[in-house]
């Protein structure tokens, strides 16, 4: 939540604080956690230090005495936050220690049982007891969490005489699937079944695992164990009707890296940093050597947060290093989580400031690529649901990069195209502080080593003239015309026709046309074409 929502409730809970016994705000804004009110427990009363103050020695001076009851919630809560946050120190080996809060969330209902129910205690005990219904929110957590808090904080003999379950356990990490009928532990086990699903022709089965075609996602874990899944599925089934397989992954959200080590890759775990070796070439490239091989050939992320950090933090050198040895594309989807899908469909922008920032610069930072929508919560709903077109667009582009991994090198086709503005001849490949052409050279000259199939210009010189020259005089244009396209091919091809032409006028327009034909600048090399960046506006309206 941002703080412009949070302000939208503070009014809410100032009002609810004067009617109710209690007011419970849990993992939330700190403006909000403040509000939390429970018998003698009271958030607000809490004052912390500044950095700055305990540098000076101030800290007795500014803090107020402190209870047991507050001392232990104290505790705790510093401690869950150092396991969340990874104890701090970025680029470690793995996320281990970031999924212990978790499995602490298990033991502390039963440590609870030795704290006293005395004043502050009791309250402080009450609210860590729901704490651990939330960080396991399946429905019957959820529903055992309301009725712990109407029993302790409603006057009614009814809720008091309930008698409720500790809160239900569930797997830290595992594989899900909407056909199985529970999480999987171990890769062995869920490569079992899935063979066996699709040899039954089951449901709606895909192919057995294999390395080439099995996209590995990575799944929010809250919404797993509680039942908001549909999203998930939808593109779980849009994938495999694709007939590539798949294998959805929950983790720890705070990072992936251990999932991804556990389910992801082949070999043993414990072989650690062993398991790799960083090289460097004489020219300064930094390689790796793997002894492990992954197990999929694609990871995409469906959390919408930092591989290594989640929500709380960017490690982005731990996660470059992580997926580096992983050496396979990483992709990170969109679920509109913070505006609905009419909100989103109706908008003129797109993706509000707080969705894009979080959900694609962040991720970009990783480097994830492919930030698509693929579900979200509709205006008249309370779950994410899949945007099933937009699934199976998804799943093509999944399939056509796996397609992409696995085809000879000599039938790629690849595209390069060529910086160009203010649109005229001395501005084609320009750059600050690089030959443009010159590096163009070398990369086609790799690219044929590489066993794609390029005509390497002789120098930059003939690069040039082919790329300036040409029939360039013939059409008045900027550089060498590749490609006559007729308006016809255009407006099939360019889903915003009608948006554009309101804004620009009629196809093809004045700018990069001849005789009623769009220009293509460029030239073709074999397999590659080098084009040039389309003009974009006149020179003085850009």
């Amino acid at each position: 939540m941002d703080s412009e929502n949070a302000a939208r409730l503070l009014p809410l809970l100032g009002r609810l604080r004067s009617r109710h016994r209690a007011v419970v705000v849990i993992n939330c804004m700190p403006e909000l956690m403040k509000r939390t009110r429970m018998g003698k427990l009271h958030f607000e009363k809490l004052r912390g230090v500044s950095r700055k103050e305990a540098k000076e020695g101030k800290q007795e001076a500014q803090r107020e005495p402190r209870g047991k009851g507050i001392s232990l919630l104290a505790s705790v809560g510093s401690w869950v936050g150092r396991q969340a946050r990874g104890n701090g120190s970025k680029g470690s080996v793995n996320g281990h220690g970031r999924a212990q809060y978790l499995k602490f969330a298990d033991r502390l209902p039963s440590l609870l049982r030795y704290v006293p129910n005395a004043g502050a205690l009791r309250d402080v005990k009450n609210y860590l007891m729901l704490f651990c219904y939330f960080l396991q929110p399946s429905p019957q957590n959820i529903r055992s969490m309301l009725l712990y808090a109407l029993k302790h904080y409603v006057d009614d003999e009814r809720v008091r005489k309930l008698k409720l379950p500790a809160p239900e356990s569930l797997p830290v990490m595992g594989i899900y699937h909407p056909d199985a009928p529970s999480l999987f532990a171990r890769f062995e086990d869920y490569r079992g079944w899935y063979a066996k699903r699709a040899s039954l022709k089951e449901g709606h089965a895909g192919p057995p695992l294999r390395l080439d075609e099995t996209i590995g996602l990575l799944l929010m874990r809250p919404q797993i164990v509680s039942d908001a899944r549909k999203h998930y599925d939808g593109l779980i089934r849009a994938i495999e009707a694709e007939e590539l397989s798949v294998m959805p992954v929950i983790s720890t959200l705070m990072d992936n890296r251990e999932a991804c080590e556990k389910f992801f890759v082949e070999g043993d775990r414990g072989q650690g940093s062993g398991a790799r070796k960083l090289n460097t070439t004489a020219d300064g490239r930094r390689t790796i050597e793997r002894k492990r091989k992954p197990r999929v050939s694609q990871v995409v992320s469906l959390t919408g947060f930092s591989f290594v950090g989640g929500p709380a933090m960017n490690d982005s050198e731990a996660a470059a290093d992580f997926l580096a040895e992983l050496n396979i594309p990483y992709r990170s989807l969109v679920s509109l989580d913070t505006q609905t899908i009419e909100s989103w469909r109706e908008s003129f922008t797109g993706l509000n400031p707080v969705q894009t920032g979080m959900q694609v610069a962040i991720p970009e930072i990783d480097g994830a690529t492919e930030p698509l929508i693929f579900g979200g919560i509709p205006e008249r709903g309370v779950e994410p649901l899949a945007l099933d077109d937009r699934c199976r667009r998804i799943a093509r582009r999944l399939k056509r990069w796996n397609h992409l991994q696995t085809a000879p090198r000599d039938q790629l086709k690849m595209g390069l195209v060529l910086y160009c503005f203010p649109p005229n001849k001395g501005n084609i490949g320009t750059a600050a502080d690089l030959d443009v052409l010159a590096s163009l050279v070398d990369i086609l000259a790799r690219l044929k080593e590489d066993g794609y199939r390029v005509d390497v210009p002789a120098s930059v010189d003939e690069l040039r003239r082919k790329l300036l020259e040409g029939n360039s005089e013939s059409f008045g244009a900027t550089a060498n015309v590749a490609y006559r396209m007729k308006v016809d091919e255009y407006l099939r091809l360019c889903p915003f026709g009608e948006e554009i032409e309101a804004e620009w006028g009629r196809a093809p327009g004045t700018i990069n046309s001849f005789e009623g034909d769009l220009l293509i600048q460029g030239i073709a090399l074999g397999s590659v074409f080098i084009g040039i960046q389309p003009t974009f506006g006149y020179e003085d309206d850009p």
